[in-house]
């Protein structure tokens, strides 16, 4: 299918596609998007964070979180 559309020979009317163009425009799409990734990650909300999970009661070995030490 890529070979019939880079070398359809009959004319649409359609002016013919920059593929130069589209890597720079494609390219600046993937690299905002990185930054705003990076960024994001990144980024001090203010609050301190919060554990998700559930706390359940009785022993957790094997998963028990290892203790930290003295400050």
């Amino acid at each position: 299918m890529i070979y019939y559309i880079l070398n359809n020979s009959g004319d649409q009317g359609r002016p013919p596609i920059h593929w130069g163009g589209a890597m720079i425009a494609f390219a600046l799409v993937l690299v905002g998007a990185v930054l705003v990734v990076y960024l994001v990650s990144t980024a001090d909300f203010g609050q301190p964070a919060t554990s998700t999970v559930p706390r359940t009661p009785g022993p957790c070995a094997p998963f028990c979180p290892a203790t930290p030490g003295p400050r």
